[in-house]
């Protein structure tokens, strides 16, 4: 009975947003009728610029998720360390994803995800990744809270999401087409080469490979694994990291990485660090 009410809900949304030209509303009706589809509590849409800083454009945010956090510092660099964005741009296959898919295996217990999981109370995950044009991909998420869900989304609501990626993608592309903002496309990214460029100039490239590595989540034993050398290597590598940059947790290297980013001229392709410790 409750998925019957929720798939009738479902079409007559669709009606809704076909009755009218592809507007603003019709994104947030769509985020409201995929919520209720699979019993989310908040969603997001953002578009990403091919080579250039993504855009948070419609969001239903719950009362105790910060805009400075879940927007602001994901835009200002935090978005490449997420486990969706990150995938997509490797892979560049439409589909829907959950967070159980994508995220590694240390992942948990990463800032990124004590900043916009657990400190949120966000139990899981789903998302919706496709491209749009040669310029521009999209996203749109769904997440589940803990407080009023404790349970990840199960395949069977998965595949219900799936099913509906085609009318999702063409809604949110229309959308963004003929959006009357300033396109995300015109949005130069100084980023782009950030991450990759993090740490280099006091760490020595093994440092940086196994930076790279703890930012994205990965726990000890998946780095040594991909690295080939022993646990304990890997721990001694990490130490020295953390001393070289004057910190001593997970937690810090994610917040020294945010501000390094914010302090970073639009035109530098350099150490974020360099910027910053200056």
């Amino acid at each position: 009975m409750k998925k019957t009410s929720q798939n009738l809900a479902w079409h007559q949304s669709l009606a809704s947003i076909f009755s009218r030209k592809p507007c603003s509303d019709s994104v947030d009706e769509l985020l409201r009728s995929l919520e209720r589809l699979v019993d989310g509590v908040n969603s997001m849409a953002i578009l990403y610029a091919h080579g250039g800083a993504p855009r948070v454009t419609h969001h239903r945010l719950l009362a105790n998720e910060s805009l400075n956090l879940n927007i602001d510092m994901y835009t200002e660099g935090a978005y490449l360390l997420d486990p969706f964005y990150c995938h997509f741009m490797k892979q560049k296959q439409d589909g829907v994803y959950s967070l159980q898919q994508m995220a590694p295996d240390g992942f948990k217990e990463s800032e990124y995800f004590n900043v916009y999981y657990r400190n949120a109370n966000q139990e899981d995950e789903v998302c919706f990744l496709f491209t749009i044009n040669d310029s521009l991909s999209g996203s749109i998420s769904i997440g589940r809270s803990s407080t009023t869900n404790p349970n990840p989304f199960s395949a069977e609501e998965i595949q219900r999401l799936e099913e509906r990626l085609p009318i999702v993608k063409l809604i949110y592309s229309q959308w963004a087409e003929h959006s009357t903002q300033d396109s995300a496309s015109t949005l130069v990214s100084h980023l782009d080469n950030a991450l990759q460029n993090f740490g280099t100039s006091l760490l020595t490239p093994k440092e940086c490979e196994i930076l790279q590595f703890t930012l994205h989540g990965y726990s000890l034993k998946s780095i040594a694994e991909k690295l080939d050398n022993s646990q304990e290597t890997i721990k001694h590598h990490r130490k020295n990291i953390y001393t070289k940059l004057d910190i001593s947790s997970q937690a810090e290297l994610f917040h020294l990485f945010i501000s390094s980013l914010r302090s970073m001229p639009a035109s530098s392709s350099a150490d974020p660090l360099k910027t910053y410790s200056a």
